[in-house]
Protein backbone atom coordinates (compact mmCIF):
# COMPACT_ATOMS: atom_id res chain seq x y z
CA UNK A 1 0.00 0.00 0.00
CA UNK A 2 1.58 3.51 -0.50
CA UNK A 3 1.95 5.89 2.21
CA UNK A 4 -0.93 8.21 1.32
CA UNK A 5 1.02 11.02 3.18
CA UNK A 6 2.59 11.41 -0.38
CA UNK A 7 0.01 12.59 -2.44
CA UNK A 8 -0.62 15.52 -3.17
CA UNK A 9 -4.02 14.85 -4.93
CA UNK A 10 -7.25 13.83 -3.88
CA UNK A 11 -7.32 11.36 -0.78
CA UNK A 12 -7.10 7.86 -1.99
CA UNK A 13 -8.57 5.31 0.75
CA UNK A 14 -7.75 1.61 -0.59
CA UNK A 15 -4.98 0.24 -3.04
CA UNK A 16 -4.56 -2.99 -4.12
CA UNK A 17 -0.88 -4.28 -4.32
CA UNK A 18 0.27 -4.09 -7.84
CA UNK A 19 1.03 -8.36 -9.10
CA UNK A 20 4.41 -7.32 -9.52
CA UNK A 21 5.02 -5.79 -5.80
CA UNK A 22 7.32 -8.77 -5.04
CA UNK A 23 8.84 -8.56 -1.28
CA UNK A 24 12.42 -9.79 -1.97
CA UNK A 25 12.78 -6.80 -4.92
CA UNK A 26 11.60 -4.66 -3.08
CA UNK A 27 14.19 -3.61 -0.58
CA UNK A 28 16.02 -1.58 -3.64
CA UNK A 29 14.88 1.57 -5.37
CA UNK A 30 12.82 0.78 -8.34
CA UNK A 31 12.57 3.82 -11.29
CA UNK A 32 8.54 4.79 -10.96
CA UNK A 33 5.97 7.84 -11.78
CA UNK A 34 3.50 8.92 -10.16
CA UNK A 35 0.24 10.88 -11.10
CA UNK A 36 -0.17 13.88 -8.63
CA UNK A 37 -4.16 14.38 -9.58
CA UNK A 38 -5.13 10.64 -9.03
CA UNK A 39 -2.41 9.41 -6.89
CA UNK A 40 -1.58 6.43 -9.31
CA UNK A 41 1.79 4.66 -9.53
CA UNK A 42 3.65 3.07 -12.07
CA UNK A 43 6.82 1.32 -11.76
CA UNK A 44 8.97 2.12 -14.99
CA UNK A 45 9.21 -1.11 -16.97
CA UNK A 46 10.11 -2.22 -20.40
CA UNK A 47 7.38 -3.94 -23.05
CA UNK A 48 7.54 -7.14 -22.23
CA UNK A 49 6.72 -6.02 -18.44
CA UNK A 50 10.03 -6.75 -17.28
CA UNK A 51 10.98 -3.45 -14.76
CA UNK A 52 13.55 -1.46 -15.78
CA UNK A 53 16.28 0.05 -14.48
CA UNK A 54 16.00 3.74 -15.35
CA UNK A 55 13.03 5.71 -15.85
CA UNK A 56 11.21 4.72 -19.35
CA UNK A 57 8.41 6.83 -20.80
CA UNK A 58 7.29 4.51 -23.60
CA UNK A 59 5.32 2.46 -21.38
CA UNK A 60 3.12 4.95 -19.16
CA UNK A 61 -0.62 5.47 -19.79
CA UNK A 62 -1.64 7.15 -22.88
CA UNK A 63 -3.40 10.04 -21.17
CA UNK A 64 -0.11 10.70 -19.31
CA UNK A 65 1.76 11.74 -22.27
CA UNK A 66 2.09 15.13 -23.56
CA UNK A 67 3.73 14.98 -26.30
CA UNK A 68 4.74 12.42 -29.01
CA UNK A 69 7.33 12.22 -31.64
CA UNK A 70 7.34 11.49 -35.42
CA UNK A 71 7.28 8.09 -34.50
CA UNK A 72 4.93 7.94 -31.66
CA UNK A 73 7.39 7.85 -28.77
CA UNK A 74 7.00 9.88 -25.39
CA UNK A 75 8.54 13.55 -25.47
CA UNK A 76 6.74 15.12 -23.16
CA UNK A 77 4.55 13.93 -19.82
CA UNK A 78 1.49 16.04 -18.48
CA UNK A 79 2.51 18.27 -16.16
CA UNK A 80 0.58 16.38 -12.93
CA UNK A 81 3.32 13.22 -13.85
CA UNK A 82 6.24 13.03 -11.67
CA UNK A 83 9.30 10.92 -11.47
CA UNK A 84 10.83 9.49 -8.93
CA UNK A 85 11.37 6.05 -7.16
CA UNK A 86 9.46 3.26 -5.06
CA UNK A 87 11.08 1.78 -2.19
CA UNK A 88 8.86 -1.18 -0.66
CA UNK A 89 5.34 0.55 -1.07
CA UNK A 90 6.36 4.03 -1.16
CA UNK A 91 6.64 6.83 -3.50
CA UNK A 92 9.26 9.33 -3.44
CA UNK A 93 9.85 12.19 -5.76
CA UNK A 94 13.65 13.08 -6.43
CA UNK A 95 13.24 16.05 -4.52
CA UNK A 96 12.40 14.25 -1.62
CA UNK A 97 15.17 11.71 -2.04
CA UNK A 98 18.29 14.28 -1.88
CA UNK A 99 16.60 14.70 2.16
CA UNK A 100 16.65 10.94 2.42
CA UNK A 101 18.68 9.81 4.83
CA UNK A 102 21.21 6.92 3.32
CA UNK A 103 21.11 3.41 4.54
CA UNK A 104 23.76 2.50 6.90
Amino acid sequence: MLDLDLLSGPSVTTREEPEWLDTGFTAGWIPAFRHRGNGQVHASHLEDGRLASAHILDTLPAEWVAERDARGRPGALVPEVQAGYLRGDRFFTLAELLRYPADA
